[in-house]
């Protein structure tokens, strides 16, 4: 198959890295696959298979007529699978549909539970007219496609769950000398109010005030709240313990410094950097939201689910877990094992038979 993926930038969120792991895997497997990031690099190919179109943002509204325009480098009338990741993405590719004779199927992954649109007359309008557009719909929870058919319900026939995946082997838990004797709680994730690390700079603090373990709070991520966080936390007299990483590639060396994960947010589709920290062998405590449930598993004894909306519950989940040595490691062995399910192997799996399954039913 010649498969194109469509997606607003490759900057590390979880969508991105879900397009990116995917097409590798479509590549190894001998599809033609291309990546097309619309914003985020000079233009041109940046990788095997990877081709950035160059704007500073993907809401350019010039990026339409530049998709139209690239015969000389790749061809979008030549594929067979269309696959836009996120909006405004979805949006452009709609409207390629619209506007470019193409005989390839489109299709769509949906990354959350709610947006900005949903909930606004005008943003229903907008989502109902490029989702129609799509003949498949994957969502990559059962609270995403739940949400999903709940503000768009002419589209719910068209949904599919399919879970996300990673590279396993990637974060297979080795020995590591420790950067400090200190226990170290971690969170993975861009700095927006999504994240909620507000309040979980407040748990941290209210964690401090409860324990007399040697701690610190490290967040691995950038974005524009970076400066408002960092003075919460100098506020809450903690800026000494929480460290604001920034941008780290390297992740899975992350995982194996830490004692704990935390996924404090407040809104999330699925939550693929709690995956990683669950093939990592790290326990969890993250916030009781459907999308992060169908990850964690309430049932799995993984780690802890609380209330994103309670500080002081957050607090003492962590507190648990960091004086429970022996909790700990049975919620962690339960988090490695749990981990084996979401394979980017099998999501690859289920994307291929989803996309042959189409093409099939167009042929007959």
């Amino acid at each position: 198959m010649k498969i194109f993926q469509i997606i607003n930038s490759l900057q590390m969120g979880g969508a991105e890295k879900q397009a990116l792991g995917l097409h590798q895997r479509y590549l190894e497997r001998n599809h033609d696959s291309i990546l097309i990031s619309l914003a985020g690099e000079e233009r041109g190919w940046t990788g095997r298979g990877v081709f950035s179109l160059g704007f500073s943002t993907p809401y350019n509204p010039f990026i339409l007529p530049s998709l139209f325009d690239m015969k000389d480098e790749l061809d979008l009338r030549e594929a067979d699978i269309i696959h836009a990741h996120l909006f405004p993405s979805q949006l452009i590719t709609g409207l390629l549909l619209e506007a470019m004779p193409l005989r390839a199927r489109f299709v769509t992954t949906e990354h959350s539970t709610a947006n900005r649109r949903r909930g606004a007359s005008a943003g229903r309008l907008i989502d109902r007219w490029f989702y129609q557009r799509f003949c498949r719909i994957i969502c990559v929870s059962q609270a995403a496609a739940f949400e999903l058919a709940e503000w768009i319900p002419e589209v719910s026939d068209k949904l599919e769950v399919v879970f996300n995946g990673i590279d396993l082997s990637e974060f297979s838990r080795k020995s590591s000398s420790r950067y400090t004797n200190r226990k170290t709680i971690l969170s993975v994730g861009r700095l927006t109010e999504a994240k909620n690390y507000h309040a979980a700079i407040e748990a941290f603090s209210l964690l401090r005030t409860r324990s007399t373990l040697g701690l610190q709070y490290c967040i691995a991520g950038g974005g524009k709240l970076e400066s408002v966080l960092k003075n919460h936390a100098l506020e809450l007299g903690v800026s000494g313990s929480v460290k604001f990483l920034g941008e780290i590639s390297d992740i899975s060396s992350l995982m194996k410094q830490a004692d704990v994960f935390f996924m404090p947010s407040s809104r999330e589709g699925f939550g693929i950097a709690a995956v990683e920290a669950m093939a990592s062998g790290l326990p969890v405590v993250a916030s009781s939201l459907p999308g992060i449930g169908d990850v964690v598993g309430r049932d799995q004894h993984c780690g802890i689910l609380v209330d994103p909306g309670s500080p002081s519950e957050m607090a003492e989940a962590l507190q648990c877990l960091l004086e429970n040595d022996i909790l700990s490691w049975r919620m962690g062995s339960s988090a490695l094992k749990r981990a084996g399910t979401f394979s980017i192997e099998i999501t690859t799996d289920k994307y291929l038979a989803l996309y042959e399954n189409i093409l099939k039913r167009e042929s007959v």
